[in-house]
């Protein structure tokens, strides 16, 4: 997309395109009929100009036409990433539309590159536009403050966006210590009144701690808006005693965009349905009424690199409840975090991420990394509070790992003053570099 013309009719559409997106999901069978609609549409394409779809189906005696709604889904193998990366050139159409090449982060393994058309741009645009209404930030003329998500972005200058509303979007950086790049940002937030808080959850969290340690002023944004990674219970709490508002996290994926966002007046997640089809499986079959499985995503809109049950690697429990905002979108209750963030023992257990998780709740800790090094053993990186007394600290984390481990591997305490983002801007909660033979990499 070259020309102004061209920016201003994709912008235009999306407006509409999301002003029925608002009042689609109110109606239930407006929201089952695009759905089935779109998946039609998607399967024919994707079996007629795509081959790794054609020899597919016609391996497993599918055709098109078999695939009505999308309760015939599950007649489609499963889509893996290690598949994806194995042969990527056969994912591409025989005609590529218009598109932006990206990547997703990689924190379940290799990158895998990605692109993205404008047909996908625009529906996944106007589903912003109606969670963004929803949680009540304006479409014309609203401020945007966005913490940058790495150290080395400095000095990004602020721009007005026009896809996903009509905002001037601001930029600081709560990682670095420069001088003008403190100095700019003090600037910046006491002089922004009334804006939402956009960005990756990492991000925010340093700009939480920085505002607690007063390096940073003080703001009241009228939303904060979480995304790309998981959001736990204390850093909800921290951020939303920080900002004084009730943080709304957006669950999205390079592969699918945005997936599922939280409204004000409940804590679960609700699907973008209209753009994809979430599945929750365990031994890919569905799981049970708040059960957590794998999230398997079909991508509605994505043409270039059509994603059709695509194992994304991330967590959820599945609930059959509706929200009291009246919005009818099917719901996930949580998203629980990812796959690969466990740590092997050499007798062949596996401790999930969510129990070294627990290990490590502790009010004086801000933040920390379980790096399992190749031999096994266990560094553990934290951040302490200030005037914290790190004896009790990690007298207390050694007995909570011996009790857990029972000195099967050896585990170390390392207080550091940073732990640095991957280049994605998130930041992993267990790096393992362990491959035992048993493990099922």
């Amino acid at each position: 997309m070259n020309s102004l013309s061209d920016k201003i009719g994709l912008a235009l559409r999306t407006y509409y395109h999301s002003y029925k997106a608002v009042r689609r999901q109110f109606i239930p069978e407006q929201i089952v009929n695009t759905q089935n609609t779109k998946l039609r549409k998607l399967i024919n394409y994707s079996y007629n100009n795509i081959k790794y779809y054609h020899e597919l189906f016609d391996e497993n005696n599918i055709k098109p036409s078999n695939i009505k709604t999308v309760t015939d889904l599950v007649n489609i193998p499963i889509l893996t990433k290690k598949k994806l990366r194995e042969r990527f050139w056969d994912f591409l159409p025989r005609y590529l539309p218009q598109c932006r090449v990206s990547r997703t982060s990689g924190s379940t393994g290799i990158p895998i590159c990605l692109f993205s058309d404008n047909n996908s741009r625009l529906y996944n645009s106007a589903a912003v536009v109606r969670y963004r209404s929803a949680l009540e930030i304006r479409f014309l003329g609203g401020a945007i403050l966005t913490p940058l998500k790495t150290e080395t972005e400095l000095h990004k200058r602020p721009h007005w966006t026009f896809l996903q509303g009509i905002h001037k979007t601001f930029y600081v950086n709560p990682y670095t210590d420069q001088d003008i790049e403190v100095e700019y940002a003090i600037k910046i937030m006491r002089r922004l009144k009334k804006h939402a808080v956009i960005g990756i959850t990492s991000a925010i969290k340093a700009m939480a701690y920085r505002i607690r340690d007063g390096i940073f002023p003080s703001v009241k944004p009228s939303a904060v808006l979480t995304t790309g990674e998981y959001l736990d219970s204390k850093v909800r709490e921290l951020l939303e005693e920080t900002f004084a508002t009730k943080i709304t996290d957006i669950y999205a994926c390079n592969e699918a965009g945005d997936i599922a966002w939280q409204c004000r007046r409940a804590n679960g997640y609700h699907v973008n349905a209209d753009n994809c089809v979430i599945e929750i499986l365990k031994n890919n079959k569905p799981v049970e009424e708040g059960q957590t499985g794998e999230v398997v995503i079909t991508n509605l809109n994505r043409y270039s690199t059509p994603f059709i049950r695509y194992k994304n690697g991330d967590l959820a429990t599945f609930t059959q409840g509706l929200c009291p905002c009246g919005s009818k979108l099917p719901i996930i209750s949580e998203v629980v975090g990812r796959t690969g963030e466990d740590v092997f023992l050499p007798s062949g257990k596996t401790i999930p991420w969510n129990q070294l998780k627990g290990l490590m709740n502790h009010p004086q800790i801000r933040q920390f990394q379980l790096v399992q090094n190749k031999n096994g053993s266990i560094l553990v990186k934290y951040i302490p509070e200030r005037n914290s007394n790190i004896q009790e600290i990690e007298k207390l984390l050694k007995f909570r790992f011996t009790n857990l481990l029972q000195n099967s591997i050896k585990v170390k305490f390392l207080k550091v003053n940073k732990i640095t983002p991957s280049s994605s801007g998130k930041s992993k909660l267990v790096v393992s570099n362990y491959k035992p033979q048993f493990a099922k990499i």
